[in-house]
């Protein structure tokens, strides 16, 4: 006559080998829980397990006692067809062991290991257990797509002219001068002032907003332009300089680079300060390049992202290839 009895242990290898050592040989599992501590929410939140061990004859010694018919509620697999032996429960319950770090997140309410949802959680993974189908091969003579585009050139920048407007550079140190006066000369004589740690002797330095509105009004009295030559000062103090730039309202925005120095700075210092300027909805519109002439690799300035429209004291005359950020 056939008899079941309750066991639990740590693991299912632990229950396993107790069942050998108290049943012998005969024994077999034919159901298994991970049973829940009480208070917790989700699925899988015991370290404990549970399974009904079924034997052919009791032995006389090192048995436990038969479990009450009113046990505690337990997925009970009958028949031949649904036999959990060995490496397949052990697998199951591992592959529940990995759901369980995936789905342990608050839930409403706990879900019982008897549950519907228990049991199609557990077929299926069960059913994910069985070799995985190939993956789909792509047809012969099928080719993936392919991007034949050409770069496009981007259209040269050229500096902004007319009564009232207002084209602001930025440098480094006292960088930004020399393009303001080689953009005033080429223009026929711009209203040229200073701002940020920049200052010259015999150019008007514009404070703030208020400031730069009256050389506005000043210049379409002249029929000029306003060029300011903005010093930002070293690279570690440009973040202090971008409200004061913002406050400008320039009509056109230029930063100049020095291609004597490593591309790889100036574009820590450059992408920090469009990054802010950003910030305060304000786009940079070019680049006006320093330095070209004395330099064995000018190009590196194409690498800042940024539309070359001046170069060592000229409009420059080839468009830079690439995407402008």
């Amino acid at each position: 006559m056939q008899k079941r009895f309750k066991l639990s242990g740590a693991s299912l290898e632990a229950i396993r080998a107790k069942a050998l050592q108290q049943y012998g040989p005969g024994a077999r599992i034919v159901a298994a829980e991970k049973v829940t501590n009480p208070g917790i929410a989700g699925l899988f939140a015991a370290a404990r397990f549970e399974a009904t061990v079924e034997v052919a004859e009791v032995p006389s010694a090192g048995t436990e006692s038969p479990p009450p018919a009113a046990s505690s509620p337990a997925l009970e697999l009958h028949g031949p067809a649904h036999e959990l032996h060995g490496p397949a429960i052990a697998a199951l319950l591992e592959r529940a062991d990995a759901a369980e770090l995936e789905l342990h997140k608050p839930a409403p309410a706990p879900v019982s290991t008897a549950s519907p949802d228990f049991a199609g959680l557990l077929e299926q993974l069960g059913k994910e257990l069985q070799p995985a189908s190939p993956a789909p091969t792509m047809p012969a003579g099928v080719a993936l797509p392919t991007s034949n585009a050409e770069p496009v050139p981007v259209p040269i920048p050229v500096p902004m002219t007319g009564a009232g407007n207002l084209v602001v550079l930025l440098g480094l140190g006292d960088d930004a001068l020399g393009p303001a006066l080689e953009m005033s000369i080429a223009a026929g004589g711009s209203d040229v002032r200073t701002a940020g740690q920049l200052s010259a002797f015999g150019h008007l330095h514009v404070q703030g907003r208020h400031s730069a509105t009256a050389a506005r009004a000043q210049a379409v009295l002249t029929g000029q332009t306003v060029v300011v030559a903005f010093g930002l000062g070293r690279p570690r103090d440009v973040p202090a300089s971008v409200a004061h730039i913002a406050s400008l309202a320039a009509d056109q925005l230029w930063i100049v680079a020095d291609a004597r120095r490593k591309a790889e700075d100036s574009k820590i210092w450059i992408q920090a300060l469009q990054d802010l300027l950003a910030g305060e909805s304000v786009a940079v519109d070019a680049l006006a390049v320093i330095g070209a002439s004395e330099t064995s690799t000018p190009e590196t300035v194409d690498t800042l992202g940024i539309p070359v429209g001046w170069v060592d004291g000229n409009p420059a005359t080839a468009p830079a290839i690439g995407k402008v950020h």
